[in-house]
């Protein structure tokens, strides 16, 4: 957690409490600034349970001694002539306040930031997002995550906990293609809405072992697997053993003979939005998608992975490639403003196209 001090910028300098150094002081490789807006439905809060609020993991002794170590800042825009004086866990919160708040920065491994705006307007921003870029801070990522670039500005500008981007769907660190974000609540709403009444159309593609059918379907229940270590791992279920209905459609586009042997690209429709659902189906068929270290390899493998980022020669070479081969190719939808159906899309990935025509 930590601390700033006014912003340099044409309106007037707030009132600033607890902050003893400069912004410039803080902007070391190893601290970030993140802004917390206070809304009109926190007026009146304590400090400390407003951060408490947005650090949930972090202790109530834990929050005090940041703001007893300076490592918190209030700003009073409002009230730019007021002198607010030295913090206090119990300090009260106004609407329109900012706190800013110090964080450290741990190392991240390295992602891929050659991310495409293809669509911006008053209300969404839509993303072809390359592959190894994580979607949003999670385990070992933070900084180094899409919606957190989009926030910072490519890092050039303080976080902004509140900048104005909603996920509405997301697609997996690996996984590479088209994300939607929304630009407020609202808009946000009203996208989760037509994802949740499958109102909205996907088409995925992915490179998967063998040579499937030319059309096929699957209609397998899932749930969270019961028997794995790895808990985001997903296994077909009946819906008797609490399992949630999956549906997808599958069309063949073309079959390729490589020197790794024998792959089809394939169009998968996801009829509904399970987690991992193409994979599951795919796997399920007896045709797992390339690259894919969570379905279609043994446990042992996945959980040396998914635990020590470690995978043996045997399953490197199984894997073939270093990132699964789906790639969210389009999405359509309705425009919550203009309230017509809008569509977005991106062709074949370098990458998997390079494996293909190996």
């Amino acid at each position: 957690m930590g601390v700033a001090s006014a912003r340099t910028s044409a309106r007037p300098i707030p009132a600033t409490a607890g902050a003893r150094r400069s912004l410039n002081e803080f902007r070391s490789e190893d601290e970030y600034l993140v802004t917390h807006y206070v809304d009109r439905g926190e007026n009146g809060a304590r400090l400390d349970a407003f951060l408490k609020d947005r650090y949930r993991k972090r202790s109530r002794e834990a929050i005090k001694r940041a703001i007893d170590s300076d490592a918190i800042t209030v700003q009073r825009l409002q009230s730019p002539h007021l002198t607010l004086g030295r913090l206090k866990p119990s300090f009260q919160l106004l609407e329109g306040d900012e706190v800013l708040v110090l964080s450290e920065r741990k190392p991240e491994p390295e992602v891929c930031f050659d991310y495409r705006v293809i669509h911006e307007d008053e209300a969404i921003l839509v993303v072809d997002k390359p592959a190894n870029l994580p979607v949003h801070p999670a385990g070992r990522y933070f900084f180094n995550t899409l919606l957190v670039h989009l926030r910072t500005q490519g890092h050039r500008n303080p976080l902004k906990a509140e900048r104005e981007y909603f996920l509405v769907h997301r697609i997996d660190k690996e996984t590479s293609g088209i994300l939607v974000l929304a630009k407020s609540r609202e808009v946000a709403h009203h996208l989760t809405r037509q994802f949740a009444e499958r109102t909205t159309e996907k088409t995925y593609l992915a490179v998967a072992h063998g040579e499937t059918p030319e059309a096929f379907t699957i209609e397998l229940a899932m749930r969270k697997s019961t028997v794995s270590v790895i808990d985001v791992k997903m296994t077909v279920a009946e819906e008797a053993d609490g399992g949630q209905s999956a549906l997808t459609a599958f069309r063949r586009l073309s079959v390729h003979r490589t020197r790794h042997g024998v792959f089809s690209l394939v169009e998968c429709f996801p009829k509904t939005g399970r987690q991992h659902q193409i994979r599951v189906h795919l796997e399920a068929a007896g045709h797992p998608i390339v690259g894919d270290k969570l379905y279609g390899m043994p446990e042992e493998e996945s959980l040396s992975y998914y635990e020590r980022k470690h995978l043996s020669p045997e399953a490197q070479a199984r894997l073939i490639i270093p990132r699964h081969a789906l790639h969210a190719a389009a999405i359509q939808f309705i425009h919550p403003l203009t309230e017509l159906p809008v569509r977005f899309s991106s062709g074949l990935p370098g990458d998997l196209q390079a494996f293909l025509d190996s």
